[in-house]
């Protein structure tokens, strides 16, 4: 939590110095500037958040974050020092070059840290599927922190839905476990140490491959009253798109 505290004054003291000239300066209108620079604002966190699971190189310390058992609030600020350092620099390039001033990049970061605390806690209530639509809510992060890589490389967002649900990879499951495979420290010593190792926690092959192959075969061959002829077809698209929510495309084009 400290480091989380001390990583925004360098943002708001670039915001003091850099305010004013910026893409955002085109925009005379100071709602749509705040609306906007929130909205690209929780896109480059989206952005990051998946390149943090598609490289191994990033996801060696992103792991750490992903690496608690039980989550709640706390897991919110279980960042390693590394990747918070790497993200401080990537959104003092967004306040760079959009311009903007203190009192917008400090209500971001109000939102932002409310909504990552929000959507780390072990809770449930009424209404959160439909708040779900628009925001991401504790049972969507839930099976982010899934133990199954085909589960935790999904719901990447911070605040909103939008940008899952854009990208095709919004899904809501309750995940049977969270954390990740094998063992793991749980001290904050031993956590720092722990990003700078490339420990294998995600290549285990799920269980039962053929299977959700075939289970997404068959949506397809559903989707079109099961006309004949197109088995076949159904069957390499399911499994090239099964791949990639395992592997990743990377490892598909391999």
């Amino acid at each position: 939590m400290v480091l989380s505290l001390v990583s925004a004054t360098p943002l708001l003291m670039l915001a003091e110095h850099y305010s004013g000239p910026g893409l955002l300066s085109y925009f005379s209108n100071p709602v749509w500037r705040a609306f906007l620079s929130f909205l690209l604002l929780d896109l480059l966190l989206y952005v990051w958040h998946k390149a943090s699971h598609s490289y191994d190189v990033l996801w060696m310390f992103h792991k750490v974050h992903h690496n608690d058992p039980y989550l709640n609030v706390s897991t919110a600020f279980r960042v390693h020092i590394v990747e918070l350092f790497i993200i401080t620099a990537l959104k003092a390039a967004y306040i760079v070059t959009l311009g903007l001033d203190k009192e917008t990049v400090l209500i971001n970061e109000a939102i932002i840290t409310f909504f990552v605390m929000f959507h780390h806690t072990n809770i449930t209530f009424k209404g959160e599927n439909l708040l779900g639509r628009v925001f991401i809510v504790p049972y969507l992060h839930r099976m982010h922190h899934s133990i199954q890589r085909n589960e935790h490389d999904r719901n990447y967002g911070a605040v909103l839905s939008l940008w899952d649900r854009l990208f095709g990879m919004l899904a809501e499951l309750e995940p049977a476990k969270t954390g990740i495979k094998g063992n793991s420290p749980q001290t904050f010593i031993k956590l720092v140490k722990f990003g700078f190792t490339m420990a294998n926690t995600r290549t285990e092959i799920p269980i039962n491959l053929d299977a959700m192959i075939a289970e997404a075969a068959y949506y397809k061959a559903e989707k079109r009253n099961f006309y004949p002829g197109h088995e076949i077809r159904d069957w390499l698209e399911a499994k090239k798109e099964i791949f990639r929510q395992v592997y990743g495309d990377k490892r598909l084009a391999n």
